[in-house]
Order: structure tokens, then C-alpha cells, then sequence
């Protein structure tokens, strides 16, 4: 017998043996008081009374709910411990519950979001992920900063069971609210002030080098604009590339960019500065040397 939650907040039993020879009473947590509430395999708490445990019988079998504590509500929305800003670690804190079963439990997910409202919305942690952070932390990645951070999480029934490993956190579905699902917008992500805190998790999404030859490599995982900048003196010249999100954003390869012929003819030889800009944000710079 699995005891779950609907989305609606109210309480689910399931047998993992279909028929109609299953009966369920409802009974005070001491099994005083029983009385016949359902039959069937797969059944709903409906409007039974806070503080019920349900007992199944059938094919020569019993089984015990744990006490059901009535219709899930949000007592407290969840939160987030550490500086919403990027680079930062962000640790969730679960919200607050009224009702449901004894033995419920909460996974989060954290997510970035283009609008204080939370709209278009990226999903930064999965639970099923295997190596993301301890307690469903998340190191914020610059690209996303100037978003603004959501946190949702879901609570569920202790008997619930979860299908395979999530290969890569982003892309997942973001969580929309519901009678178990608890949803809070927290605030903007500021810029980095500094190196990624932490090192669990997924690599950085964006990241940009220049070689000494002034080829520049760039990968953005769920894509971007790039622009690589020459300086000689007075003289100028840039590279401007496109790369869109790749097909598995976990094994993007990184896209090189360089000067054309015609490009290093202008700067003429002697040292340039040169400089990598991925949406707007300065990510590599170096001196190159061109004969």
C-alpha cells in the first residue's frame, strides 16, 4: 500500500494489486471507532476527518495507513539561505505544511526566471540530478544573472516512488503551483563579485578563453551571443557569432571564433588586445602578438 498525495492536496492509497475485493475502513489513530468508508484498489481521502487512519482488507491481507492529518495547505512559503547573486550558493529552505500524512517529504527546485512575476522561467536544480549540490543547493551561474530567482517546492506522500536519474539539471519542466506544490518568487540575482563558491553541481554554462595564436573558444549551454574584440592603437576589429542552445545542452561542443585574414591585415602586426564578450558580459581577455 503506497499513501500519496494528489495535486489538489488531498490524500491518495493505492494497493499494487488491482481488484475490486479490496475494502477500506476508516478508523481513529487508536483503530477504535472504524467505520466502512471505500472499496477498490485505488482510492481518495475525500472528505474523511483529520486524524484518521485507514485500514485495508482483502485476499487474506490487512494493511495500516499512516494517520492522515486532512487536506494539505501551505502554512509558510519556502525560501532560500545564502545572496541571491551569481556565483553565490543557495540553499533551499522547505515551506511549512498543514495537514496531509505522517511520513510526507519535500524536494525542491530552483529556478531562474526573465520577470518578477516568473515568467519564462529556466529550471536550475532537478532533484534527480546525481551531482548536484548537498541539500538541493545550487551555485546561481552568471548567465542568469539579472533574472530573478524562484524557489517551488513539492511535497509528497510517503509512499511515493521515483523514476531514473535526471542527466543534466536545466530544461526540466519548472514546477507550477498547485495544493502540493508551494511557490515563491525571491529576488533579483545580482552580478558576481567574485569565483564560484562552491564546485558541486553543473559546470559554469558559459565559459570563454582565448588562445595565444587569438583564437577564441566559447560555449554557452543554452545559447547566446558572442563577440570577439581586436584592439590595435586606433584600429579595430570583431567577430560577432550566434550559437544556439545545443541539442543536449550537456555535451555542447565549444564553438571557435577568429579573426578573418582581412580582419588582421587592418590591425597590422604587433600586439592586440583582445577581448571575448558573451551577452554583454566581458568573459576573456588577452594580449596576442600577430606578425
Amino acid at each position: 500500500m503506497q499513501p500519496l498525495l494528489n495535486a489538489d492536496g488531498s490524500g491518495r492509497l493505492f494497493v499494487n494489486t488491482e481488484g475490486s475485493e479490496w475494502s477500506w475502513e476508516a478508523c481513529s489513530p487508536s483503530l477504535t471507532g472504524c467505520t466502512p468508508f471505500a472499496s477498490g484498489w485505488d482510492i481518495s481521502t475525500g472528505n474523511a476527518a483529520p486524524e484518521t487512519v485507514f485500514r485495508v482488507a482483502g485476499r487474506g491481507i490487512e494493511g495500516l495507513s499512516p494517520v492522515w492529518h486532512g487536506n494539505l495547505s501551505i502554512a509558510a512559503p519556502p525560501s532560500v539561505e545564502g545572496r541571491i547573486r551569481a556565483n553565490e550558493l543557495v540553499t533551499p529552505v522547505l515551506a511549512s505544511w498543514r495537514g496531509g500524512w505522517d511520513g510526507d517529504f519535500d524536494q525542491t527546485q530552483l529556478a531562474a526566471c526573465t520577470t518578477p512575476a516568473g515568467e519564462r522561467c529556466t529550471a536550475l536544480t532537478e532533484p534527480k540530478y546525481p551531482d548536484g549540490c548537498r541539500n538541493e543547493a545550487a551555485v546561481i551561474d552568471p548567465a542568469f544573472t539579472g533574472d530573478y530567482l524562484r524557489i517551488a517546492d513539492e511535497r509528497y506522500g510517503p509512499g511515493t516512488i521515483f523514476t531514473l536519474e535526471a542527466r543534466f539539471p536545466f530544461g526540466h519542466e519548472v514546477w507550477r503551483p498547485s495544493g502540493s506544490i508551494a511557490v515563491a518568487m525571491l529576488g533579483q540575482i545580482k552580478p558576481a563579485t567574485g569565483p564560484r563558491i562552491a564546485q558541486c553541481g553543473p559546470d559554469p554554462l558559459i565559459e570563454a578563453s582565448i588562445s595565444k595564436e587569438g583564437i577564441a573558444r566559447v560555449e554557452c549551454k543554452l545559447g547566446c551571443r558572442a563577440v570577439l574584440l581586436a584592439k590595435h592603437g586606433s584600429r579595430r576589429a570583431r567577430v560577432i557569432r550566434r550559437i544556439p542552445q545545443g541539442f543536449s545542452a550537456h555535451t555542447q561542443v565549444p564553438k571557435k571564433m577568429r579573426l578573418s585574414q582581412k580582419d588582421l591585415k587592418r590591425l597590422g602586426p604587433g600586439a592586440a588586445l583582445m577581448i571575448v564578450k558573451v551577452d554583454a558580459t566581458r568573459m576573456a581577455r588577452r594580449v596576442v602578438l600577430f606578425d
